[in-house]
C-alpha cells in the first residue's frame, strides 16, 4: 500500500462536518482527501481536479448522490472513477438502485472503521493498478512522453476545464528542424538518440503538474499548457528554443544551422470568450500547426504565435 500512498486522490461528500472529520481522519496518512459538503460542490471537484475515488453519503445536498454517481458514469471524462456510498439506513432497495447506476460499493455508515478502511483501500489498489496499466499503453515508447492517444484524452478534458474554469489553455506545436536530414546523415540510431534529448527538454519545461508532454508523431511534440496566457507561452517557447541550442546537437550539413534547432508554433485560446463559442479543442491543435508553419516559413529555429 505505500507504493500508492499519498498519489491517490479520494473525495469525500457528506454533509455532516463531524462524520467529513472522522473519515478523513481514517484516510488522510493513506491519500490525499479532498473534502465537499454537498454535490454541487463534489461535482466541481471531480470536474477539475484528479479525483480516483469517490466515497458519498447517498443523500447529499442540492445534488444527491445518486444525481452525482449518474452523471460521474454517463460522462466519458468521469466514467472510469468508482463510486461507493455510504447509506445512513440501508435497506435493499436502495442498495439495488445503487448498484445499478454503477456504484462499486453500498455501505452501511455505522460499519466497523476497519472494515471501512479495508473496502476502500482495496479499491484504492485496483486503482492503482489499473492507472499502471493505463500510464503504459498510454506513453510513447521510445521518448517516455504521452503518446497521442494520451494526449487526444487530455486535451479534451483540460479543454471543458478551461471552459468550466474560466482560464486560458495554451498549446505549442514543437517540431525538429531538418531531423529527415539528421536521420539520412547519421542515421536512424542517433535520430533516435535526438529524439530523446528533446523530448526530454520539452518535458523538463512543463511548469505545473498539470501541464502535458507528448510526442505528436515523428519529429513532432505538443507542450500542453492549462492556465497559460500568451505571455507565459511564449517565455516557455523562447527558454525550450534556448535550451535545445544549449544542448549542441550537430546537424546536418544540409540543416539551416550548424545545431540541432526547433520551430514551435503557440495557440492561446480562452474558451469562455464569446468569440470562441464555436471553437474546440481540435482548434487550439491546428492553430498551434498553422502557427508552427509561420515559424518555419520565416526561418526555423524561433516561434509563432496568436490567440
Amino acid at each position: 500500500m505505500t507504493a500508492f500512498r499519498h498519489q491517490l486522490t479520494l473525495l469525500i461528500i457528506d454533509d455532516d462536518v463531524v462524520s467529513i472529520s472522522t473519515l478523513t481522519s481514517l484516510f488522510a496518512k493513506t491519500f490525499n482527501i479532498e473534502i465537499a459538503q454537498d454535490g454541487k460542490s463534489a461535482l466541481q471537484s471531480i470536474m477539475l481536479k484528479d479525483i480516483d475515488l469517490v466515497l458519498s453519503v447517498v443523500n447529499s445536498p442540492i445534488i444527491s448522490g445518486q444525481e452525482l454517481c449518474t452523471f460521474v458514469k454517463n460522462s466519458q471524462l468521469t466514467a472510469h472513477i468508482p463510486v461507493m456510498f455510504l447509506a445512513e439506513a440501508p435497506n435493499l432497495d436502495e442498495e439495488d438502485e445503487c448498484l445499478q447506476m454503477g456504484a462499486v460499493d453500498y455501505i452501511d455508515k455505522k460499519i466497523r472503521p476497519s472494515i471501512l478502511i479495508s473496502r476502500v483501500t482495496n479499491q484504492m489498489t485496483m486503482v492503482a493498478q489499473q492507472k499502471k496499466l493505463a500510464q503504459v499503453s498510454c506513453t510513447d515508447g521510445l521518448t517516455g512522453l504521452a503518446n497521442r492517444m494520451q494526449l487526444d484524452t487530455m486535451l479534451n478534458k483540460e479543454w471543458y476545464a478551461a471552459v468550466r474554469g474560466s482560464h486560458s489553455i495554451a498549446a505549442l506545436m514543437i517540431d525538429i528542424d531538418h531531423f529527415k536530414l539528421f536521420n539520412d546523415e547519421f542515421g536512424h540510431l542517433e535520430g533516435d538518440a535526438c529524439l530523446k534529448i528533446i523530448a526530454s527538454i520539452i518535458a523538463s519545461s512543463k511548469r505545473r503538474e498539470r501541464d502535458l508532454a507528448a510526442r505528436y508523431g515523428g519529429e513532432e511534440f505538443v507542450l500542453l499548457l492549462p492556465f497559460t496566457d500568451l505571455k507565459g507561452a511564449k517565455q516557455v517557447a523562447q527558454n525550450l528554443i534556448e535550451n535545445v541550442k544549449n544542448r549542441n546537437i550537430k546537424s546536418a550539413k544540409q540543416a539551416s544551422y550548424p545545431i540541432v534547432t526547433v520551430s514551435i508554433g503557440i495557440s492561446v485560446f480562452s474558451p469562455t470568450l464569446k468569440n470562441n463559442a464555436a471553437s474546440n479543442s481540435i482548434d487550439l491543435i491546428d492553430k498551434a500547426d498553422i502557427n508552427l508553419f509561420k515559424a518555419k516559413q520565416a526561418g526555423r529555429n524561433q516561434y509563432s504565435a496568436s490567440t
